[in-house]
């Protein structure tokens, strides 16, 4: 019901149109948070649809794109955090659909603090791909250092969500919720776990004997 209000509000709401697609699609990134936070899997699902339905930008240029990009990866391995950004911001002025150059640029953006930056590059990167699991994680990673639980929380959730190994996810979550320093994320991994009725503590398998044929 509050997925076809929202929907309802928003085929309604022409000055909200009037914000361009990007604003449009950021809200529904928002509204997959929201809803992920509280486990609604067919709200969260609605959105994902909603946004996949969006036509691909237009590259002026895909392999000066590709170049860009190997570039700033490059950059960024060796710390020159100002060619990176460059080199992102480039590959991204060649092509606006490359989904990695804008999940790079969030990365890069949350290594110069600069929080809300990497939220919009993030959101960006996930309106192109809502399915992009380390988009989620590098979001959730974006909200916990701004001391932002729900968000930080329904980000997690789409993390595990769309991980496409989900014990490698669980694994990831558990310890986030054992060992990070950050209360936020930290609480917000420990939330996810349960908000998916996965075990807070590892399980624990007794050995197996050496030859379990002698046992027997």
């Amino acid at each position: 019901m509050r997925v076809l209000l929202f929907i309802a509000w928003f085929v309604m709401g022409p000055a909200f149109a009037q914000g361009g697609g990007s604003e449009r699609n950021r809200f529904f990134v928002q509204q997959m948070i929201d809803l992920a936070a509280v486990n609604n899997a067919q709200g969260v699902e609605t959105m994902q649809r909603m946004l996949e339905q969006n036509p691909r930008p237009t590259a002026p240029d895909p392999a000066a794109a590709n170049a860009s990009l190997q570039w700033g990866q490059a950059a960024l391995q060796q710390d020159n955090l100002d060619q990176a950004l460059q080199a992102f911001q480039k590959a991204i002025e060649d092509d606006p659909g490359n989904v990695e150059a804008f999940n790079y640029l969030g990365l890069l953006y949350r290594k110069l603090d600069r929080f809300t930056d990497a939220e919009r590059a993030l959101q960006q990167a996930l309106s192109l791909e809502p399915t992009r699991a380390v988009a989620w994680f590098q979001l959730a990673q974006v909200y916990g250092l701004q001391n932002d639980h729900r968000r930080a929380l329904g980000a997690l959730a789409n993390t595990y969500r769309y991980a496409q190994n989900a014990m490698k996810a669980e694994e990831i979550l558990r310890y986030i919720a054992e060992d990070e320093a950050a209360d936020t994320l930290r609480n917000a991994a420990l939330e996810t776990l349960r908000l998916y009725r996965l075990p807070v503590q590892p399980v624990i398998v007794p050995p197996l004997p050496p030859n379990p044929a002698l046992f027997e």
